[in-house]
């Protein structure tokens, strides 16, 4: 006998895939089989995602006969409270590894998961990203991602020590093991090699397309299927297969899950819709300096004490004018990125902006972690900042940049990691990572008419002096 489970990792709020899949699945699946998904379904860049906080992508998700799903980083991005609410019924959400922020288990997430499926008792234990593994020392880190989750009361633990503990805890309960996981291709990897108990680790995070008897990762926005299959003789697995079904050629869609993605969706538009405030004309260029971008440095450096603040102006999608709602700041600020202060060198500051002042450099994507934007965009600074551009000048609080010395700069985490602008990057251990997204400063920072009006102060000039 033949158990088929399929998989889904990385979809990104790509419902639209998600119905596609939905429908080859229900044509092809049978009594038994299982559908398990590796998380990262919630993009917060998505409409529906943000006016349902969650829950609406994860209904979806279930109405799809997903039988569980691993919590990725976008789904702890939702912060704990609403992460919780999100796994408080329905389908279970699953991670071994993620806590709150002093270590306890978060409420309503389910470490593993028991299924029974044609007399083989299948343990499913979820796994969320802590990172990094380090191969010289052989141990793990807790990098980055801790510092953004704590913002949220969540973190995740080293992920080998609590797959074990629940091997340990379902010890001769479980005939088969899978690891559904958004740990990445090289975690992953390791703790197979590392845990012999693990039969498959169904993957994602990384974005990595891997067909292996043990490990399966299908890339990311639902490009491909994944597709286990079991041979079951007397309850006892003999034999595993897996495959990648391209979903290049899926053009019908369950027409029940896109019509619950629909109704979520008017749900969300409908809550995110509702007027904040109105604001004059506040135009945008991708190449050139423009108010929307001189804004958004504004409120930075206004918000955050430093030298100078100063963001790139991919960072939004276009201008702001009159009515501004949450809907309307989802989709001109997709991009999940967080303000962030960090020391730069002068040097550095120097090479960024003459980049910056070349227009084939910021058109293009240089797409990176939690980037959304289509464009990089030219650099926007705070209102303190002089720039000429031919022979080239800048001057910080009217005295000219000095290479050598170090500002105190603050800008977003893309910026500070080096996307687009490598000269920037600085190690997370230096920088310092403050709440919420550019959007949440956007919205704070509109309503406020002074900011408004700095913008409107020229920062690029032909003349600049001392002073």
């Amino acid at each position: 006998m033949q158990l088929t489970i399929y998989h889904t990792n990385d979809l990104h709020s790509h419902f639209d895939k998600l119905a596609q899949i939905s429908e080859y699945i229900r044509k092809n699946r049978k009594p038994g089989d299982l559908y398990l998904d590796s998380g990262d379904l919630c993009d917060l860049s998505d409409i529906m995602v943000q006016g349902t906080e969650g829950n609406g992508a994860i209904r979806v998700l279930e109405g799809a006969g997903a039988d569980a799903m691993a919590v990725g980083n976008n789904e702890i991005d939702l912060v704990k409270e609403l992460l919780e609410g999100c796994a408080a019924e329905g389908l279970p959400l699953l991670s071994c590894n993620v806590t709150d922020r002093e270590g306890r288990e978060a409420d309503n997430i389910r470490r593993s998961l028991l299924i029974e499926r044609m007399g083989v008792r299948i343990l499913v234990i979820g796994c969320s990203p802590y990172y990094g593994y380090q191969e010289e020392t052989a141990t793990f880190l807790p990098g980055k991602y801790n510092m953004f989750f704590e913002m949220g009361d969540l973190k995740t633990v080293e992920p080998e020590e609590q797959i074990r503990k629940e091997l340990e805890t379902y010890r001769g309960k479980y005939d088969f093991c899978i690891l559904l996981s958004h740990s990445g291709f090289w975690i992953e990897e390791m703790l197979v090699k590392k845990i012999p108990e693990i039969n498959l680790c169904l993957g994602g995070h990384s974005h990595t397309v891997s067909c292996e008897n043990r490990y399966l990762q299908n890339g990311c926005y639902g490009a491909y299927l994944g597709k286990v299959t079991l041979e079951v003789e007397d309850r006892k697995v003999q034999a595993v297969s897996t495959e990648l079904v391209s979903t290049e050629n899926f053009t019908e869609m369950d027409k029940t899950v896109w019509q619950a993605c629909e109704a979520e969706r008017r749900k969300a538009e409908r809550m995110l819709d509702q007027t904040l405030y109105t604001v004059e004309e506040l135009p945008w260029d991708c190449e050139k300096e423009n108010l929307l971008t001189n804004l958004i440095a504004d409120a930075l450096y206004t918000e955050y004490p430093c030298d100078l603040a100063f963001t790139n102006a991919g960072i939004v999608e276009g201008g702001i004018e009159g009515a501004v709602s949450k809907k309307k700041l989802v989709e001109i600020s997709p991009s999940k990125l967080n303000p962030t202060r960090f020391p730069v060198k002068g040097s550095a500051l120097k090479q960024a902006v003459l980049h910056s002042l070349e227009a084939d450099f910021v058109r293009q994507q240089a797409p990176g972690a939690g980037v959304r934007w289509t464009v990089l965009g030219t650099l926007g600074f705070s209102y303190n900042v002089r720039i000429r551009k031919e022979p080239f000048a800048m001057y910080i609080d009217g005295k000219p940049l000095e290479e050598e010395r170090t500002y105190l700069c603050v800008a977003h985490d893309a910026l500070q990691r080096g996307t687009g602008y490598p000269e920037l990057a600085v190690p997370d251990a230096e920088a310092e990572f403050f709440y919420g997204f550019i959007r949440d400063l956007l919205e704070r920072t509109l309503q406020k008419k002074k900011i408004r009006e700095l913008a409107g102060i020229q920062r690029l000039t032909e003349r600049v002096e001392e002073g």
